[in-house]
C-alpha cells in the first residue's frame, strides 16, 4: 500500500499541521506529489525526504549525481512510453534485474508491470520526483509539465527583471488609488444588482459548485470577468512565489504565461494584497518587479485596474488582475466582484476538501 508521506512527516517532526494543509492545497491546484509540492514550499529538504522514505522502506535513496551519465544501455532496458507512463528511469541493470529510480517505490502495481514488460528483476530505489522528472527528460525527451518547468524556471524569470532588489521593494505610488473592502451583499441584491449580461452570477455560482478541478474554476474565472473586461491574468499563489494560471487579451501566449513566475515579495502590489487580502482598484505608479510584470503581460493600466484576491483555507491562494474595463465605473463593480472572489475562495476549499475525502491511501480492508 502506498505509504502516507503526510503522516509520515508529521510522526517523524518534519512539518507541521499548519504546513502540511498548505502542501495539500498546494497539490490540489498544481498537481504533483505531496511530497515535492512541500519541497517547493521550503518545509522540507528533498534529500530529507529521500532518506526519509529511505530508511521507512529499509531501500536505497539516491542523489542528483546518481543521475548523471547514465548509460544508453540501461536506458533502453525500458521503454520511452513505459518510463513516461510510470515516471521511472533504469539507473543499473546487469542479466537479471535492473535498478529503477521511483518517487513512489511502494508503487507495486507499476513495479509489477515493469517486471512484467521487461522479464527482469525490478529493484526499485527511492528518488525526489522532480529529479525522476528531469530524468525522464534528459534521457528520454519527455518534456516536463509546465509546473516542473515553472519549479526550475523560477531564478531565470526574476533574473529577466531589469531592476536590483533595492528598486523592487521601492514603494507603488498612490496615483487614483481606492481600495475597497468586502462589503455584505442580501439575496436580492445578488439576483437583481448583479447580474452580469450575458453570464449573470447565479450562472458564474452554480458552475463553480460543479467544478472538480481547479481547471474548471479558471474557466469559469475567464467566463465571468470576459463580459465586463478585455484583459485579465490570474496569478495562482505557491508559498513565497506567484505563478501564472491562466488569462486572456494578455501579450503571452498562454503556454508561457503558465512557465510565468515571481517572487511574492519582489512586487510591492501582489504582496500588499497577500498581507491585507483586500482588493486594490485605480492606476497604480509601478517600479521594479511590478512594472516589469505588467510590462510582460501587456496589461493597460490607464485606466485602471482591479486586482481581487481569493482566500481559500485562511490565505490568499490566488490574485485575479483585470484591465480595459468594458462597461460601466469601476467603483460599481466591486461588489459584485467582491462577491464572486468570496465564491471562488469557496469553490478552491470544496475541492480541496474532495481530494481528501477521495484519498484513500490510508484504507485498509
Amino acid at each position: 500500500m502506498p505509504i502516507r508521506i503526510g503522516d509520515l512527516l508529521l510522526s517523524n517532526g518534519l512539518i507541521n499541521e499548519h504546513q502540511l494543509k498548505e502542501a495539500l492545497h498546494a497539490q490540489t491546484v498544481f498537481g504533483g506529489r505531496l511530497g515535492t509540492n512541500l519541497v517547493e514550499l521550503g518545509y522540507i529538504n528533498e534529500m530529507d525526504l529521500a532518506l526519509l522514505l529511505s530508511r521507512q522502506l529499509n531501500i536505497p535513496c539516491i542523489t542528483a549525481g546518481d543521475l548523471d551519465g547514465l548509460d544508453a544501455d540501461v536506458i533502453k532496458t525500458i521503454s520511452k512510453k513505459l518510463a513516461e507512463r510510470l515516471r521511472v528511469v533504469p539507473i543499473d541493470a546487469d542479466e537479471r534485474s535492473i535498478k529503477v529510480a521511483m518517487a513512489d517505490p511502494t508503487n507495486f502495481p507499476a513495479i509489477d508491470e515493469l517486471r512484467f514488460s521487461t522479464g527482469m528483476l525490478i529493484e526499485p530505489v527511492v528518488a525526489p520526483e522532480i529529479l525522476v522528472v528531469f530524468a525522464l527528460e534528459k534521457y528520454y525527451e519527455v518534456r516536463r509539465s509546465v509546473r516542473y518547468i515553472r519549479a526550475s524556471g523560477m531564478a531565470q524569470n526574476l533574473s529577466n527583471t531589469s531592476t536590483t532588489a533595492a528598486a523592487a521593494k521601492q514603494k507603488l505610488g498612490a496615483v487614483d488609488e481606492v481600495v475597497v473592502g468586502e462589503k455584505s451583499i442580501g439575496q436580492k441584491q445578488q439576483n437583481e444588482e448583479m447580474a452580469v449580461e450575458g453570464y449573470p452570477i447565479h450562472m458564474a455560482v452554480t458552475e463553480l459548485i460543479k467544478a472538480i478541478n481547479v481547471g474548471h474554476i479558471l474557466d469559469v474565472i475567464k467566463e465571468f470577468i470576459s463580459e465586463d473586461f478585455s484583459q485579465m491574468a490570474v496569478f495562482l499563489l505557491k508559498g513565497e512565489n506567484a505563478v501564472g494560471g491562466t488569462h486572456f487579451g494578455c501579450k503571452l501566449a498562454l503556454d508561457e504565461f503558465q512557465e510565468f513566475s515571481f517572487p511574492i515579495e519582489s512586487s510591492e502590489l501582489v504582496s500588499k494584497i497577500r498581507d491585507t487580502k483586500e482588493p486594490f482598484m485605480g492606476v497604480p505608479t509601478l517600479s521594479g518587479v511590478d512594472a516589469w510584470v505588467l510590462s510582460e503581460l501587456g496589461i493597460e493600466t490607464e485606466k485602471g485596474i482591479i486586482c481581487l484576491p481569493v482566500v481559500s483555507g485562511g490565505v490568499m491562494s490566488s490574485m485575479i488582475m483585470v484591465a480595459k474595463n468594458k462597461k460601466g465605473d469601476l467603483l460599481d463593480m466591486m461588489e459584485s466582484y467582491n462577491f464572486f472572489t468570496r465564491k471562488l475562495g469557496l469553490a478552491f476549499d470544496m475541492i480541496v476538501t474532495k481530494d481528501r475525502i477521495l484519498d484513500l491511501a490510508g484504507f485498509e480492508q
